[in-house]
């Protein structure tokens, strides 16, 4: 096998697809995307069906980066709240 082969084999194996998709979730998290929306985002569209992205949502990294985003909306309301 060639050099050229072992890299594309290496970007299209599925372990490595799902990694990538594992980094891309997180990463816009970290950016301040709501889960729903990057799960919609067609990077995300066309590479999973809904199970597949279902299944991605339980990934720890996106369960830790998802709950910092339910963190932060539970401390918008509640300062709502509070200021009220």
């Amino acid at each position: 096998m060639s050099i050229r082969e072992t890299i594309e084999s290496l970007l299209t194996d599925e372990s490595a697809v799902h990694k990538r998709l594992i980094e891309y979730v997180t990463g816009q998290l970290r950016q301040g995307r709501s889960l729903s929306d990057v799960l919609d985002d067609p990077y995300v569209t066309n590479r999973l069906d809904p199970v597949q992205r279902r299944a991605l949502v339980e990934e720890p990294e996106i369960v830790a980066a998802a709950q910092g985003e339910a963190l932060e909306d539970l401390r918008a309301r509640l300062e709502g709240m509070a200021a009220s």
